[in-house]
């Protein structure tokens, strides 16, 4: 199999019926051959919508994006080929601070999607990256927009299929495509499907019983579980053992350092990275 073929490009004929009814919710499919950002779109939409409406669970998926972004602003120009692009609009009746580890749910559904499909061995890095082996494969960024009683989502998902059709990949870690990964062919209308399905399941879980419900399935797949990591909060990095997540989603992290080492720190958000820093030190 050449590399370039480990995932046929997403064709516009015969395969949105297959998405919609989404884990049995009727799900809108808007497809777009290039865009500026699918999650860009979202939110432009979610502008138009009346102050108290639901919104349809709506699909946005692109062949390639001008202006895809991730965490902290990060930009990149997304080529045909060289990735899946996509985001989900839903509209939830809880509150933003309710709505707390969702991005983890996103991520561990995209885990579990993936494997259906033979791409085994993934694993998460909190708070929202797919990774393999510790090589980025992919990542999660939520966007939030609260209307009313309303709290409207859009979960964006970025996943590397295939990174040599990328011109400049300008790359800040090692990264892992599917191309590599996977040893057969798979379309990328049953890569959407799968996703689709999951996310519904998993959304409809997290909705009816919470973050708490999740936490085992996520320190069973949470790659830095037990290694020494760092977490870059702003100008302040916090060093210790990651002890996994609590029942919100929460880092555990098991404070090294001169200040309040041994302490376990709940910590709700920055990047975490691997510490190089020697055990003991």
């Amino acid at each position: 199999m050449s590399k370039g073929n480990a995932l046929m490009l997403l064709s516009d004929k015969n395969w949105t019926g297959e998405l919609s009814c989404h884990g049995g919710h009727t799900l809108s499919v808007q497809l777009f051959d290039e865009i500026d950002s699918t999650n860009a779109e979202a939110l432009r939409q979610f502008k138009c919508l009346d102050e108290k409406a639901h919104c349809l669970p709506t699909v946005l998926i692109a062949k390639s994006q001008t202006a895809g972004r991730g965490r902290r602003g990060r930009a990149w120009v997304s080529k045909p080929g060289a990735g899946l692009y996509l985001s989900l609009m839903r509209s939830f009746t809880l509150a933003p601070d309710a709505l707390q580890g969702l991005s983890l749910v996103v991520g561990m559904a995209v885990r579990t999607a993936l494997a259906s499909l033979g791409a085994a061995e993934i694993s998460l890095k909190w708070p929202n990256d797919l990774v393999y082996h510790g090589r980025k494969l992919g990542g999660i960024l939520l966007e939030l927009r609260q209307e009313a009683d309303l709290c409207h989502v859009v979960m964006g998902i970025g996943i590397n299929i295939d990174l040599a059709t990328q011109e400049a990949l300008n790359l800040d870690r090692p990264t892992v495509d599917l191309a590599e990964i996977m040893g057969e062919e798979v379309t990328q209308e049953a890569l959407c499907t799968a996703l689709l399905n999951q996310l519904s399941r998993d959304i409809d879980q997290f909705i009816a019983q919470g973050f708490e419900s999740f936490v085992v399935r996520w320190n069973e797949a949470d790659y830095y579980l037990g290694k020494r990591v760092a977490v870059e909060q702003g100008e302040h990095r916090l060093l210790g053992v990651s002890r996994g997540v609590d029942s919100t989603g929460a880092l555990l992290l098991l404070k090294e350092g001169t200040d309040n080492s041994g302490t376990l720190l709940r910590v709700e958000g920055g990047e975490l990275s691997p510490s190089l820093r020697p055990a003991g030190e």
